[in-house]
């Protein structure tokens, strides 16, 4: 089972960086920025730049700042997909452990069954 990724984290200390732009250019950054977020996640190779590409009206400014609160989005995501990666792989160790729990507990209820039999048999 595949989990997506449903979100992404804007910093506070963005804000300088968002507080000389107009609202228009906000809106444009905000929107690259999502774009961006979105594919990152599930191609590691995708850039910024070529997201970029599709905002021809984003100022130089909004371009700067879209740049630094891009590289946080790319490594919060990498963190991401780490964990996300990380928890998969217990996920599918504790299958097999979980197996192999359930083949021991199998085997002693087994030897339990047979031990009961031979008290039961044995003299007394």
């Amino acid at each position: 089972m595949s989990v997506l990724k449903k979100s992404f984290v804007v910093y506070f200390d963005s804000y300088p960086l968002l507080a000389g732009l107009s609202m228009e250019q906000r809106g444009l950054l905000f929107s690259a920025l999502m774009i961006y977020a979105d594919r990152v996640w599930r191609d590691q190779d995708a850039s910024l730049e070529e997201v970029l590409e599709g905002f021809p009206k984003l100022s130089p400014e909004a371009r700067m700042a879209c740049g630094f609160m891009g590289a946080a989005v790319c490594r919060d995501t990498l963190a991401w997909l780490d964990k996300r990666e990380r928890r998969q792989q217990r996920r599918q160790e504790g299958a097999v452990s979980s197996a192999e729990q359930d083949r021991r507990a199998r085997e002693d209820m087994e030897r339990t069954r047979r031990l009961m039999e031979e008290m039961k048999e044995g003299p007394l």
